[in-house]
């Protein structure tokens, strides 16, 4: 399971910010569910937490775990799906809005 945080309204699927959003949480996902079906014995249960900041061109920074209750391969994974991703550039209608051009995700992955 793989859920991000934020305010309701701003996750909006019909805004522009909602639309690209999907679209990382799309990306990140595909990542994810990949790593996690091919190392499914490694992994314990738990939630690991991860605050990561997209960059206008779609690239991924400043990747930190905030916590984790599962193993560190379950946290490895889950970065390496984060990092993976081929996240598309922040749209011009996204970027218009951004205080420093950037996006800073929480998102929480559970098993």
């Amino acid at each position: 399971n793989i859920s991000n945080r934020g305010k309701a309204s701003l996750q909006a699927q019909a805004t522009p910010l909602g639309r690209y959003k999907k679209a990382i949480a799309d990306a990140i996902g595909s990542r994810w569910y990949y790593y996690v079906n091919n190392q499914m014995g490694l992994l314990n249960i738990g939630t690991v937490e991860i605050r990561f900041v997209v960059q206008p061109d779609g690239k991924v920074r400043d990747v930190k775990v905030l916590s984790n209750s599962s193993n560190e391969s379950f946290a490895s994974v889950s970065v390496s799906a984060i990092v993976e991703a081929e996240i598309p550039p922040i749209p011009e209608e996204v970027a218009k809005f951004l205080a420093n051009g950037r996006i800073e995700i929480d998102y929480s992955f559970t098993i």
